[in-house]
């Protein structure tokens, strides 16, 4: 497919026509949702766990607006079609949204991932509070975090642009969306690589470093709870388990945050990665952007970001003790 001439209807089983309703009810959903726990996380005094649970609040609820924004003029005012008229300032905030939600989401993998890494640390090496849970660490993971997915993203500014319908000899008015010259002319030299520093450097490594550090969890979990059955005198066992089962639960509740993420990004990092394996000119975000099944993986990803409040609320009780506070129930 030549996406210069593309029609941008690739509608393979009909979805298109609901995708803008059912995104827009659960991206405006999110947005709320993910505002709730931002407040809840920083209703009290946070650990750096805390800090990290609110700023993913924040980037997943913005990515969620940036999506809603796209959402709203390419599915509501207009149309995801090439033969509905599109203005050049409506294309252009098509690309503006498309790249800030790459920012943000890539900021919520970031979060998540420094999560899973500090909870390992926290649970299988014991390192105390004072050593690790400080909001200088904090600090430095969310510099770092924004630093290194700015400069990562970077070269994603140079994939599109807008060019206007009447250039192309046609019948057709308006403004539409293609590859850059500069994408056009570079395959090898740009393509190529930013398929695979997407698929695997963004998504297969990150997914892959996150099932190692849970299953390291659940393993350290396990032996812990061996060798306190083993060693608990009966007089101190009900205390025990109470503090025990607590701090499992946080830790399974972001084991879970942890694998529904790796669960939503996997289809996305395999298409990444096999486009870089052809080698050749790739039409993988035009896809994502402009065929049924990227609306499907949208819908995936922004249910994601979505679900942790019920997660939150259904595994943590110092979440719904915030919320009690936050909404005085």
């Amino acid at each position: 497919m030549d996406n210069t001439s593309s029609t941008g209807s690739e509608d393979m089983f009909g979805y298109r026509e609901i995708h803008g309703y059912i995104s827009s009810i659960v991206c405006s959903i999110g947005v709320m949702l993910n505002i709730v726990n931002y407040l809840a996380w920083t209703r009290q005094s946070a650990s750096v766990s805390d800090t990290l649970l609110a700023s993913l609040g924040v980037t997943d609820g913005l990515a969620l607006l940036s999506y809603l924004i796209f959402n709203v003029y390419f599915y509501h005012v207009s149309g995801p079609y090439v033969s509905v008229y599109h203005s050049e300032a409506g294309m252009k905030m098509v690309i503006i949204c498309f790249h800030a939600y790459i920012i943000f989401h890539m900021l919520s993998n970031f979060l998540t991932v420094a999560l899973a890494v500090i909870r390992y640390f926290h649970v299988c090496r014991r390192c105390a509070k004072t050593e690790i849970c400080k909001m200088k660490i904090t600090r430095f993971i969310m510099v770092s975090g924004v630093i290194s997915v700015l400069l990562a993203t970077l070269p994603f500014y140079f994939y599109y642009e807008v060019y206007d319908l009447a250039d192309q000899s046609t019948n057709k008015t308006g403004f539409w969306i293609r590859k850059s010259n500069f994408a056009d002319n570079h395959v090898h030299e740009y393509q190529v690589p930013i398929l695979w520093v997407y698929g695997v450097v963004f998504k297969i490594l990150p997914c892959a470093l996150m099932i190692a550090l849970s299953g390291y969890m659940v393993k350290s979990i396990r032996e812990a709870k061996r060798k306190k059955d083993q060693m608990t005198t009966s007089s101190d066992i009900s205390t025990t388990k109470k503090s025990s089962v607590e701090y499992n639960k946080t830790t399974l509740m972001l084991i879970i945050i942890v694998m529904i993420y790796v669960l939503s990004e996997i289809p996305i990092a395999i298409s990444a990665f096999i486009s870089g394996l052809q080698r050749a000119e790739s039409h993988f975000f035009y896809f994502l952007l402009f065929s049924s099944v990227g609306e499907v993986m949208d819908l995936i990803t922004i249910l994601n970001a979505t679900s942790n409040f019920f997660i939150y609320f259904t595994m943590c009780k110092k979440y719904r003790q915030n919320i009690k506070l936050l909404f005085q129930l």
